[in-house]
């Protein structure tokens, strides 16, 4: 199962980890998978070049983790588009992606 994990502080996005792999079908054949990568993959690059340097980011095989470095509205607005999109997959695909909200003061 992917598991992904977003921190929000005073409701902004602060963190996003996303870790494991889906097992929907074989390595080559998992939609669930290649359909986390081209988000999450696609939004890093977008945020990397119209919001330079406002995030640092790792990314491992089955491992990506993003936090805030300097925070706007329009990076915010770039992490949520990603959090909606891995959550409609979450809406079809349930038992193969979670998305946790952890909420923090």
């Amino acid at each position: 199962m992917i598991s992904v994990n977003v921190t929000f502080i005073d409701q902004k996005i602060q963190q996003i980890e996303i870790s494991g792999h889906a097992n929907f079908d074989r390595h080559g054949k998992d939609i669930v998978c290649a359909g986390v990568s081209a988000i999450v993959y696609g939004s890093i690059n977008a945020i990397d070049q119209v919001k330079k340097n406002q995030i640092e980011f790792k990314i491992k095989e089955g491992y990506t983790f993003i936090k805030v470095k300097k925070d706007s509205s329009n990076l915010q607005l770039l992490l949520k588009m990603m959090l909606v999109q891995l959550q409609t997959l979450e809406e079809t695909y349930g038992q193969f992606i979670k998305i946790n909200q952890l909420m923090e003061v």
